[in-house]
């Protein structure tokens, strides 16, 4: 496989030490759940940033929305199910809802659609408030960041047209910019379809914890902040620019009088990356996307010009099939390997640089983030502005665990590893590399040559929480929690 890590020998000469752990069982389970504990919370302490005077700042965009948590399975009645599970980019009845959501369902995958029949909508709002357990918070991947970043102690600016109800989710500390002074603000709901992992709906199980997301925005897809926060730029003169919420764009009906409004709206965008000096670095936040029209819009308008990239194992699996394929995927594998992903990782990481040459970007792509249920996974190019890799890659676990629980304590009679002992580095057959992990030193780290750059990759894994609170914003999190401690300012 073109680009795949080095041969064994050359692994060896990077100094990457292997070591056995044997699997042995406690009162909590697996014995190794004590150490890694132990040791990513040392990591995560010892690596502080956002204290005292040298606070880093952070612009993020765009949107926000009310997100209506509901349990699923209660919602939606198995008996309504017509057909087998079927995938629809776009939902417009409740018969396409159903077989939708049991499609997601039985793989265990995150999804987000849009609805566009907005009485349906509706009544599915008024359903869900009925039923127990119920709740409302804030939403939208920008404010869910812009939190996690001001409780690390970073300054934070972010853009989104919000009602004042929406307003008094957020820290006074955090400047929000959108709307117009006494705009009165209609805020988007989006409902949140949890469920938890082998939960049934009727013949199907879910491998694990999920969520499905339905929305029928009317600010969001349309960037409606976008120019007020282009405003604040030059003065706020952030370290860090995220990009995020673009997936709200995805199969919105745009075009009006043949023209293309989405594009003029990602040119915008683009024109906002490119206004920032290169000592600001950017990063773009995937997301769920089916939109082959967006996403090849995204290739060409958003990805060349970016420092960074973060997604999950199902928006990688998609953004590299796009990258390499021109195709969308739907639903991948809940859980791959961790070589099926680092394959994917630096594909993914030569295709996009290769985006940077042809577009004739001075920004190139030196970072990218995975997230999985089971690991963190991180490449950043080594020698530039990316710091502290094994740190940022142990405090996105620790948030993973944190956030999905809810709670700042790490219960390990709450929780559970899913990784091996060890694991390959690459799918190709003719490499025979092998990391283990070492209980006392739980960020594996390691060197690779991708072409001509040097890159360092660490994995870590997740202290997986057995009894998920929260899944709607745990990747919003971890990816937050990971960039926190790599800008150096």
């Amino acid at each position: 496989m073109a680009g795949a890590p080095m041969k064994l020998g050359s692994i060896v000469s990077f100094c990457i030490v292997l070591y056995a752990i044997y699997f042995r069982k406690n009162d909590i389970g697996d014995e190794r759940l004590v150490s890694l504990k132990e040791h990513l919370l040392f990591l995560e302490s010892k690596n502080k940033v956002g204290v005292g005077v040298s606070q880093p700042k952070v612009a993020l965009g765009y949107g926000a929305c009310h997100d209506l948590f509901v349990n699923a399975t209660l919602l939606l009645d198995y008996q309504d199910l017509k057909g087998s599970p079927e995938h629809f980019n776009e939902i417009s009845n409740k018969e396409e809802f159903v077989k939708s959501f049991a499609y997601f369902f039985k793989h265990g995958a995150a999804a987000e659609r849009f609805m566009s029949n907005s009485k349906l909508y509706d009544d599915l709002v008024e359903q869900a408030l009925k039923l127990p357990d119920t709740r409302w918070a804030i939403g939208g991947n920008a404010p869910l960041m812009a939190k996690r970043f001001y409780l690390e102690g970073w300054k934070v600016l972010f853009g989104a047209k919000m009602s004042k109800k929406l307003k008094s989710y957020i820290p006074e500390e955090i400047l929000v910019v959108g709307d117009n002074e006494n705009e009165e603000v209609r805020d988007d709901i989006h409902m949140i379809l949890e469920y938890k992992a082998d939960e049934r709906f009727g013949e199907y199980k879910a491998p694990r914890a999920n969520r499905y997301i339905m929305h029928n925005d009317e600010n969001n897809p349309l960037l409606s902040s976008l120019e007020k926060l282009g405003e604040y730029l030059p003065s706020f003169k952030p370290n860090l620019l995220v990009i995020s919420g673009l997936q709200m764009m995805d199969n919105f009906p745009f075009k009006r009088d043949g023209k293309d409004l989405r594009a003029e709206r990602l040119d915008l965008v683009k024109q906002q990356i490119l206004s920032q000096p290169l000592s600001t670095l950017a990063h773009f936040e995937m997301a769920s996307y089916v939109d082959l029209e967006l996403l090849k819009h995204l290739t060409t308008k958003v990805l060349p010009y970016v420092d960074s990239v973060g997604m999950n194992e199902q928006e990688l699996s998609n953004l590299n099939s796009v990258l390499e394929r021109g195709r969308v995927v739907v639903v991948a594998d809940s859980n791959p390997r961790i070589a099926t992903a680092l394959d994917q990782m630096r594909n993914t990481f030569r295709l996009i640089r290769q985006k940077n040459k042809k577009f004739g970007s001075k920004r190139k792509l030196t970072r990218m983030h995975v997230h999985t249920l089971a690991y963190q996974a991180i490449l950043t190019v080594q020698n530039l502005k990316w710091k502290r890799t094994p740190a940022a890659a142990a405090k996105a676990s620790l948030t993973a665990h944190r956030y999905v629980c809810n709670t700042q304590n790490i219960n390990l009679e709450k929780t559970k590893l899913l990784l091996d002992d060890s694991f390959s580095t690459t799918t190709d057959n003719d490499n025979s590399s092998r990391v283990f992990f070492e209980a006392n030193k739980p960020v594996a780290c390691w060197e690779e040559t991708i072409e001509s750059d040097k890159v360092e990759i660490c994995v870590a894994p997740v202290l997986i929480c057995t009894e998920a609170q929260l899944t709607a914003g745990a990747g919003d999190n971890i990816s937050a929690a990971g960039l926190v401690l790599q800008v150096e300012i």
